[in-house]
């Protein structure tokens, strides 16, 4: 039995999922409980479930920069990314511009630094998820799946918000393609690559849609597909076969050209 094979206690909101599962197994917990690191949202206190990675050494007092990342997050969920303005953020943390714009000078460093944050708190989510499990193939892969399909968090809203901001500017895409191309090569390094592909399109499929409110599953079908997702994750290549080649983007490449680098067996 893998561990999403044990029952499922789904509640269903106004037009999304909130699942709640019983623990079977390891990582389950994970599938379904938000990974909180604000305490502050929308002027409310949200309880942490993980533990944030340590900050990174950046001008400023760190309880002061955070601060303002969190009013800064506000701003975009309560009023979208194009309503983010220093002045906005001023306002809501309390503080004078100046001392925003201590930290951030203007407003592509404020959006850089919520991308980096968001970032940096998936990479901190999926290692605690996969240190849940045990060390075989898949694991890593596995992992992904639970963080991603456990109940939307700030984080998964912020990035919803965010998207038109990216769209707009290609500069503050590229720490995000980074991040995608060096996780997506990680959970194949176990996995054969169409296997893992699968599994991760499918996972963010059905992540975007739900951040989207626009999921056509019901509760029992999304049960399902996660159960299916998770046993993909977990088989692995077959036994006695070489290990698959990690994936290498070629950027000189064509637009979605890739090259593989051989793997020990």
């Amino acid at each position: 039995m893998n561990s999403l094979d044990g029952p499922d206690h789904v509640m269903q909101d106004s037009r999304g999922f909130r699942a709640r599962r019983a623990e079977s197994g390891a990582g389950t917990a994970f599938a379904d409980q938000a990974v909180h690191y604000s305490n502050k949202i929308s002027g409310g206190s949200m309880p942490k479930t993980v533990k944030p990675p340590k900050a990174l050494k950046t001008r400023g007092r760190p309880n002061s920069r955070e601060a303002m990342l969190d009013a800064a997050q506000d701003v975009v969920l309560e009023s979208g990314a194009g309503k983010l303005t220093l002045d906005a953020v001023a306002k809501r943390a309390g503080v004078s511009k100046g001392g925003v714009m201590y930290n951030f000078p203007t407003k592509e460093a404020l959006l850089k630094a919520m991308i980096e944050r968001v970032v940096e708190h998936n990479r901190h989510a999926h290692a605690q998820v996969t240190a849940s499990l045990p060390d075989r193939p898949g694991r890593s892969l596995k992992a992904y799946v639970l963080n991603s399909v456990r109940a939307l968090d700030v984080d998964d809203r912020v990035s919803g918000a965010l998207l038109a901001a990216l769209n707009s500017d290609r500069a503050l895409l590229t720490p995000v393609a980074e991040y995608f191309n060096g996780r997506f090569a990680r959970l194949t390094q176990d996995v054969p690559f169409e296997q893992a592909a699968l599994v991760y399109l499918a996972t963010e499929g059905l992540w975007m849609q739900e951040l989207l409110q626009l999921s056509p599953f019901t509760a029992r079908q999304r049960a399902q597909l996660v159960r299916m997702l998770v046993r993909m994750a977990e088989q692995g290549p077959a036994p006695g076969t070489e290990a698959p080649a990690a994936v290498v983007v070629d950027k000189a490449a064509p637009r979605g050209k890739t090259t593989r680098k051989k793997g020990k067996s």
